[in-house]
C-alpha cells in the first residue's frame, strides 16, 4: 500500500487546478532488515552470514562500477552517462552512474495499491511578537497583546485541555492559562491573544493544544499540542 497526497502543480504551463501525486510513505528497510529476512527463509544461512554476503556483493559491485563496468542485477541496471555539452578544447571530467529499474522491479512497484490521504502539516510556532515591548521571541507584557505566528495553530475542539497556556520554566506546576475570551484572533497561521497575569521577571514557555486538523478544517479526535522552543521573559 502506498499513501499519497495531491498537491498543486506550480508549473507555468500547467493547467489551472492541476495537481500531482506525492507518495508520503515513510517506512524504509536497510541491509540489516534484508539480512534478517534472508535468515528467516530457512536457507541454512544465519543473519550474520547473510549480512556479510550483502556487504561483499555491494563492495564487489562498487569495484566493478569504479572500473567502468556496467552492472546488471535482478532488480536494476547500473550504467553510465557523461552529462554536459563541450566546445572545442573542452572535455568531460567525470561520468555519472544511472540506475534503470529492471522489469521485475517495475512490476513489483506496480502491484501496490494506492490510497489517497490528506496532507498533514504539523503544528509549529515560528514567532511570538509582543506589541508593547516591540520585541519578537523575547518578552511578554501582561495584559498586552501577543501575536503568535506559525502553522496549524487554530484553537478548536471540545476537549477541555485545548487552549493556550504559559508554563513557568522553573516550576512546571505554575501554569497561567489564557481564557478563551482573550483569544482575539484565532486563525491557522496567526493567533492574537491578551497575555494573562504572570509574575514579573518569570521565565515561561508557551504551549498550545488544539484539535484542529489542518486543510479542510477537520477536527481531530486527539489533541495536537506544541510548545514554543524559546523561553520568554515576563516584563516587570
Amino acid at each position: 500500500m502506498i499513501d499519497y497526497v495531491l498537491e498543486d502543480l506550480r508549473l507555468i504551463k500547467a493547467k489551472p487546478g492541476s495537481r500531482y501525486a506525492r507518495a508520503v510513505n515513510v517506512r524504509s528497510l536497510t541491509d540489516d532488515d534484508l539480512a534478517d529476512a534472508i535468515a528467516r527463509r530457512n536457507l541454512g544461512i544465519s543473519k550474520a552470514e547473510a549480512l556479510a554476503m550483502l556487504e561483499a556483493a555491494a563492495e564487489i559491485q562498487e569495484e566493478w562500477i569504479a572500473s567502468g563496468i556496467a552492472v546488471n542485477t535482478r532488480l536494476a541496471h547500473y550504467h553510465f552517462s557523461i552529462p554536459g555539452s563541450y566546445t572545442e578544447g573542452e572535455f568531460p571530467e567525470k561520468a555519472l552512474v544511472r540506475i534503470t529499474p529492471s522489469r521485475k522491479l517495475t512490476d513489483a512497484a506496480g502491484r501496490n495499491l494506492l490510497r489517497h490521504v490528506e496532507p498533514v502539516i504539523p503544528s509549529k510556532i515560528d514567532r511570538v511578537d509582543d506589541f508593547k515591548s516591540g520585541t519578537a521571541n523575547r518578552f511578554i507584557t501582561c495584559g498586552g497583546n501577543l501575536k503568535i505566528i506559525g502553522h496549524n495553530l487554530k484553537i478548536t475542539g471540545t476537549n477541555p485541555e485545548t487552549g493556550i497556556v504559559f508554563i513557568n520554566s522553573e516550576d512546571a506546576d505554575s501554569i497561567y492559562p489564557v481564557p478563551p475570551v482573550d483569544i482575539i484572533v484565532n486563525k491557522p497561521t496567526e493567533l492574537l491573544i491578551v497575555a494573562p497575569p504572570m509574575p514579573g521577571g518569570a521565565s515561561v514557555l508557551l504551549k498550545l493544544a488544539t484539535q484542529y486538523g489542518g486543510r479542510g478544517g477537520k477536527t481531530l479526535k486527539t489533541i495536537r499540542s506544541i510548545t514554543f522552543n524559546r523561553i520568554l521573559t515576563v516584563e516587570d
